[in-house]
């Protein structure tokens, strides 16, 4: 017989609800950040405690929060109800309703896009001022941030973040979180998100700072933010280096593809 059922979320612990049928229930909000949670779970069976996590291969025991997406296209809307009705073409409308909200996302994105990156300094001081943004920068990077703001939206999510770095620096970053309370946290006690930001486009000119002052105020207030830049540039390995004797001096060629400059 089990005696209770326990679940650990970012740190926190909830006790499941016996039904009285076999089967064990609660309702709880979801983390209010999307990333990818460890979820602990602890059973105990006349007396007997066993711990479930991620230690175990046999168990995926994660807990994926996505950003919940806002609906435009509606294709069962233009056919009978008869047809809207069956679940083989509900499935068929979830489908294809769900490219058309991403189609007309991405049509969205290059129409705000177009008018920033063409607009005159004067229209982006304007912008500026009416989104209450300091300009910072060449006016390159402040059409870039003010992109960046555009796109993030008001949800934090690997997406947002993603879209975020992108539009700065032209380049990809690898999203992280970690819970409170795991081994592999580098700042144990505390949520932890990392963004680790790939080789930017050489032909862009971008504020590093400006990904952090972006993603900042998405972020709880009890999640540490990390940006970290997870790339070198010719001037990282002139400083960290004292010649090319140095450098010819690492184990191998990988050792030097994936040197990173100490942040």
């Amino acid at each position: 017989m089990i005696d209770y059922i326990k679940y650990t979320i970012d740190g926190v612990t909830y006790s499941l609800t016996n039904n009285g049928d076999n089967t064990w229930s609660r309702e709880e909000t979801a983390p209010s950040v999307a990333g990818n949670y460890l979820l602990t779970l602890i059973i105990s069976e006349n007396g007997i405690v066993t711990v479930i996590n991620s230690s175990n291969d046999l168990y995926e025991t994660y807990l994926n929060v996505i950003m919940e997406a806002e609906r435009v296209a509606c294709l069962e809307k233009y056919v009978p109800d008869f047809m809207a009705g069956t679940k083989q073409f509900r499935t068929i409308f979830d489908i294809e309703n769900e490219s058309l909200d991403d189609l007309y996302f991405q049509i969205k994105k290059i129409k705000s896009d177009a008018f920033i990156t063409t607009a005159s300094n004067d229209a982006i001081v304007r912008l500026e001022d009416f989104m209450s943004i300091k300009g910072l920068g060449t006016l390159e990077q402040r059409k870039s941030y003010l992109i960046s703001m555009l796109q993030k939206g008001n949800k934090l999510s690997e997406n947002s973040i993603k879209n975020t770095t992108n539009a700065i620096t032209g380049s990809n970053c690898i999203v992280t979180f970690f819970g409170s309370d795991e081994s592999s946290n580098p700042v144990p006690g505390y949520g932890l998100l990392r963004v680790q930001v790939l080789s930017p486009d050489n032909s862009k000119d971008y504020r590093y700072e400006d990904i952090f002052r972006a993603l900042k105020p998405l972020v709880p207030g009890h999640i540490k933010l990390l940006v970290i830049k997870y790339f070198s540039l010719w001037a990282d390995v002139k400083n960290n280096f004292a010649d090319w004797n140095a450098v010819a001096s690492m184990n191998d060629w990988e050792s030097v593809k994936s040197y990173i400059p100490p942040q």
